[in-house]
């Protein structure tokens, strides 16, 4: 025992020293490295030690509905950024968990015109990304981080909506898949994926990105995953069984120590339900249960959960529940949320372009 807590301390003062990209890395070494890197305490020591900040990207639309109020939320412990430097008029998109955004802005030459941008707020960098097929309208998009060793390697995945197809006379519902990638510089449109007719995606939830794989709650309570190293789409279960996922209201997915996670409302006694996936795609966790009197105090019908480096967070309808210290904080209702954490460190986010 004295042996464990002295090599967990020796190993505690290693990570709380190293970059934010070694430490994503050991995060993926093993489950005893996972855990601990997500340990309060080192978290805390981590962020005194090196020039980390974390917290939430807040977006509201201003009283121009083509302007949007840009606010830095920053977890405990953090520093805090200005967003001022970003355009009245930028919409951001998607983040990752290296701390870079994507977001979309009008272009000013050409009316009804819109520009694609990549962006490291903490370091102020901005570069204008090449336009995938705008007149096709967006869905779902995402931006992970492939790679980082030696240089920064992301993509950015892009759905937008098509038209029905029927094929062995099937109708299926279909959206265009395009992917940015850093290496090249360009957009690749991928064949189109293909659901269902009576399955489409869950537009008003989030987007939740881990460990290079984006994840996407279908309307049927199936998810939808993509692999940016393989480029493939795939779909699995959550672990609301079919026959009963009508029982449950406000269903969503969420990340939890870097784990895909999936919560729900009964309708039936009003209780919350959260669940974390192993490392098998087939295996669910039950982790944590909301009873009714807890949920009842929230009174609130929309739900997103972000896992924020140092507490888990749950915003609901404007609403912060840490639910490990059970502290409870109001916020507007009418922002939109983005984890976000980074170092201060410039990076080059045109790999590949050429000049």
């Amino acid at each position: 025992m004295e042996f464990k807590l002295c090599d967990d301390m020796v190993k505690t003062e290693i990570l709380s020293r190293t970059s934010l990209k070694t430490l994503d890395v050991m995060r993926c070494i093993s489950k005893e490295f996972q855990k601990l890197t997500y340990e309060p305490y080192l978290l805390d020591l981590y962020k005194q030690r090196n020039d980390i900040v974390s917290g939430f990207l807040m977006q509201k639309c201003g009283l121009e509905c083509s302007e949007y109020i840009h606010k830095f939320a920053p977890s405990r412990g953090s520093k805090s950024i200005d967003l001022g430097f970003l355009p009245r008029n930028a919409r951001i998109l998607a983040s990752s968990e290296q701390g870079i955004i994507v977001f979309q802005s009008p272009y000013t030459r050409f009316s009804g015109s819109i520009s694609y941008y990549v962006c490291k707020p903490a370091t102020k960098q901005i570069v204008p990304l090449p336009n995938p097929r705008t007149r096709y309208t967006t869905e779902k998009i995402a931006i992970v981080v492939v790679g980082s060793n030696p240089v920064l390697h992301y993509k950015i995945v892009r759905l937008s909506s098509s038209n029905s197809v029927k094929r062995r006379g099937e109708f299926y519902r279909t959206y265009r898949c395009e992917i940015f990638d850093s290496t090249t510089w360009v957009w690749k449109l991928m064949d189109l994926l293909m659901l269902p007719s009576s399955v489409s995606l869950d537009v008003s939830r989030p987007v939740i990105t881990t460990r290079g794989s984006i994840y996407m709650l279908l309307l049927n309570n199936d998810i939808l995953k993509f692999d940016s190293y393989s480029e493939k789409w795939s779909t699995f279960s959550s672990p609301i069984q079919d026959r009963d996922y009508e029982l449950y209201t406000s269903r969503q997915l969420v990340k939890h120590d870097g784990r895909l996670g999936y919560f729900c409302k009964s309708s039936i006694n009003g209780g919350c339900e959260f669940w974390v996936l192993g490392t098998d795609v087939e295996s669910w966790e039950k982790i944590y249960v909301f009873n009714k009197e807890e949920s009842e105090d929230i009174n609130a019908r929309k739900l997103e959960l972000f896992d924020d480096p140092n507490a888990r967070v749950m915003i609901w309808t404007g609403v912060f529940l840490f639910y490990k210290e059970k502290t409870i904080v109001s916020n507007s209702s009418d922002d939109q949320m983005f984890i976000y954490r980074s170092d201060f460190e410039p990076i080059n986010l045109k790999l590949g372009k050429q000049e």
